[in-house]
């Protein structure tokens, strides 16, 4: 009776929201019981997205600098809903330059970390039934965000064989009379695709008529995080130029490498006449969810922390280290045009979790593709220094051919036993260990 009790402890949404999830926990498990066994270092991690390429070499400085600055009122004392006016105005400045646009502080709103942003622009726009779409695959904590506050996810399907762009047909089919918000990400996480204007275009205009059919403004929800993470020659998509009621979520987590600084913002299209109305909404909700702006240190320094970016120019490198042995093994993938991920395919007639815990059992860690909404891809993250990125794809081309040749050979069974993970690795282990007396890998 008392374990029954027990169980009623949590809500029944994320009881089950534990349970949808076990697939990638039981991955995750297994990591860390092998990392107990054999070290951290000999686990070669490309599931995670947090970067391993350190902030930029003033960072150090000028917190320093700002420590010592005594100038401004009450340092540490509550900071506006908005967040204080020198990080705001640093903001404003770079997305003017990024979108080609005009805009004022007033404009801003801090938040902590993009996923802060977005999820008080959704508190304030969305009412119980609400329809938010998000095209597939996505970033995975989106329909969280939406379901926190009583809406309803629609996905909309793209395809490889598209490049991942969003086609018009099937983007039109998801709007109805409950459509209040459409959320886009460029570069994207997990495919790093870059939308082209064409792209871009389309979506402004398709949101528009659908506005007006409906009589409500639809919104586009631009998470901007990777805006700065582009490769040679790479744009950011300008979506205030096209699309009158829209608003950008950004961060520094991934342009400084300080994703646990949690400084964000949202940025709200100047274009809309009730944008103190707006702004003002915003900032309450930033206080009500208790979310609020970042720390009142780095909003004081972003003035000149956002001149410099951590050397992303390394994830191109690191880029074509993957790139080569993916082109070796024959995998397919689209190459990234920005991000530090690659969403690549998994052969045909191969089970995705299957072949992500082979891979495991061979000190590979992937994301399955499902985990984004699109099942026969997994995630591979490259987020970090080439010379961390090379000693993995070593290990990478042993794991794959020996998932490949195990899979094939359990393909034609009916009923698989459930599997042990025992690792019969030990002459790479051991190897491995020799090779980090050496090197220490940030795994």
């Amino acid at each position: 009776m008392e374990d029954f009790f027990e169980k009623l402890a949590l809500s029944p949404y994320i009881s089950e929201l534990c349970q949808g999830s076990s697939a990638i926990r039981k991955l995750d498990q297994i990591a860390k019981e092998m990392a107990n066994k054999y070290g951290d270092e000999a686990i070669h991690n490309f599931s995670l997205g947090n970067p391993r390429v350190l902030p930029p070499e003033e960072y150090d400085q000028i917190m320093i600098d700002t420590i010592k600055d005594k100038s401004f009122f009450l340092p540490h004392g509550y900071a506006p809903n908005a967040g204080d006016q020198p990080g705001r105005e640093a903001i404003a400045k770079l997305f003017s330059k990024l979108q080609d646009v005009d805009i004022s502080y007033k404009n801003v709103v801090l938040s902590a970390g993009c996923a802060g942003a977005i999820n008080v622009f959704l508190r304030t726009t969305l009412s119980v039934g609400d329809e938010v779409i998000i095209p597939s695959p996505y970033f995975l904590e989106y329909p969280y965000y939406v379901e926190n506050f009583y809406g309803k996810c629609v996905f909309c399907d793209t395809k490889f064989e598209e490049g991942w762009q969003i086609n018009r047909e099937n983007f039109e089919k998801c709007f109805t009379a409950k459509t209040r918000c459409v959320i886009i990400n460029s570069p994207q996480n997990p495919t790093g695709i870059v939308y082209t204007e064409e792209t871009i275009k389309m979506i402004s205009e398709v949101c528009e008529n659908f506005s007006k059919k409906y009589g409500r403004p639809i919104w586009i929800i631009s998470d901007d995080v990777y805006c700065r993470i582009l490769r040679p020659g790479k744009k950011p998509h300008q979506i205030f130029k096209f699309y009158k009621f829209s608003v950008i979520c950004y961060s520094v987590s991934k342009d400084l490498s300080l994703p646990g600084e949690r400084i964000g913002a949202l940025i709200l299209n100047p274009a809309i006449k009730l944008c103190d109305r707006n702004i003002h909404a915003l900032s309450m909700i930033n206080e009500f969810l208790a979310i609020y702006p970042p720390n009142r240190l780095h909003m004081r320094a972003l003035p000149k922390l956002l001149q410099y970016t951590s050397k992303v120019e390394l994830y191109t490198e690191s880029q074509k280290i993957v790139e080569e042995t993916l082109k070796k093994l024959k995998i397919e993938f689209i190459s990234p045009e920005g991000t530090f991920f690659l969403f690549p395919k998994i052969p045909d007639g191969i089970d995705e979790m299957n072949f992500c815990k082979s891979m495991l059992k061979n000190f590979i860690v992937i994301v399955p593709g499902s985990s984004f909404g699109k099942k026969g891809f997994f995630r591979l993250s490259f987020c970090k220094p080439p010379e961390d990125i090379k000693r993995g794809m070593d290990q990478f081309k042993i794991a794959y051919k020996k998932t490949i040749e195990e899979l094939a050979n359990k393909r034609h069974e009916k009923h698989e036993k459930p599997e042990k993970y025992e690792i019969q690795e030990k002459q790479y282990v051991d190897k491995n260990q020799a090779t980090n007396k050496k090197h220490i890998h940030n795994n």
